[in-house]
C-alpha cells in the first residue's frame, strides 16, 4: 500500500480507486514536475481544506527538499485566492464595472511571490478552478499562456484541482 493510499483510506468503490488513482497519475505521470505537482496538491488541498492531503504534499516537498518558505506560501496562495475569488465572482455576477472599479483589497504579496511569478500562477489557477471563479481562471490561464506554460501543464493543473475537490466531497461521506 503507498503513502497515498494511506492517506486516502482503504474505500474500495469504483469511484474511490478512480479519485485515487486519477490523483497518483497525474501526480506521478503528467506534465507538471514533482515540485509543481506537489505545490499544486498542496495549494488545492488547502483550499477545500483536505487535512490528510495537505500532510501528504508537505511531506513530499520535504522529500523534494523545497524551502519552506515556498510551502508557506503555497499553502497561503488558497486563503489569497480565496479572498479574490469571492470578490471577482461578486464582480461577474453584478456585470456593472462603473460602480465597482477597483477592488480596493490589498494583494502587494502578489507582485513579487517567493515562489516567482509563474508558480504564483500556476497555483492561482487551481485554487481559482475549485473556487470556481471564471474571470480568475481565464485572467490566471491568459498569463500563464503568455508566459510560455504548455496547455499540456495548464490542463494537469485543473485536473488536480478537480481530483483533490472530488476527495475531499469523498472524505466527507461515512461508509456504513
Amino acid at each position: 500500500m503507498s503513502s497515498l493510499d494511506i492517506v486516502l483510506g482503504d474505500r474500495s468503490t469504483a469511484i474511490s480507486r478512480d479519485l485515487r488513482l486519477n490523483l497518483n497519475r497525474l501526480l506521478t505521470e503528467g506534465f507538471l514536475n514533482p515540485t509543481e505537482s506537489a505545490l499544486t496538491l498542496l495549494a488545492t488541498a488547502t483550499s477545500v481544506e483536505h487535512a490528510p492531503l495537505v500532510l501528504y504534499a508537505r511531506e513530499k516537498l520535504a522529500e523534494l527538499g523545497v524551502h519552506q518558505d515556498h510551502v508557506l506560501e503555497a499553502e497561503e496562495s488558497a486563503a489569497i485566492m480565496g479572498m479574490l475569488n469571492t470578490y471577482y465572482r461578486f464582480k461577474h455576477f453584478i456585470h456593472n464595472e462603473e460602480d465597482y472599479k477597483a477592488a480596493g483589497l490589498r494583494m502587494t504579496a502578489l507582485a513579487k511571490p517567493v515562489l516567482g511569478k509563474e508558480q504564483f500562477e500556476m497555483l492561482a489557477l487551481a485554487v481559482s478552478c475549485i473556487n470556481g471563479c471564471e474571470m480568475c481562471v481565464t485572467s490566471h490561464e491568459k498569463v500563464l499562456r503568455a508566459s510560455g506554460v504548455t496547455p499540456d501543464k495548464i490542463h494537469d493543473l485543473a485536473r488536480i484541482a478537480s481530483v483533490v475537490k472530488g476527495l475531499k466531497t469523498l472524505s466527507t461521506i461515512t461508509v456504513p
